[in-house]
């Protein structure tokens, strides 16, 4: 099973941000959506190793 994003996932997102964000704002955006994935990625790893 894979549950990577691919290359044109990313640049659908990134064509997304660049038409309805201001381009100031894009960098801000990164790096939350960095954190919110690491802690959710996190979440996910603590939910696994409870249930064995």
């Amino acid at each position: 099973m894979t549950s990577g994003i691919g290359f044109f996932e990313i640049l659908l997102i990134l064509a997304i941000m660049v038409i309805f964000v201001d381009s100031k704002q894009i960098p801000g955006l990164i790096r939350k959506s960095v954190k919110v994935i690491a802690q959710v990625r996190a979440a996910i790893k603590k939910f696994i190793e409870e249930l064995e």
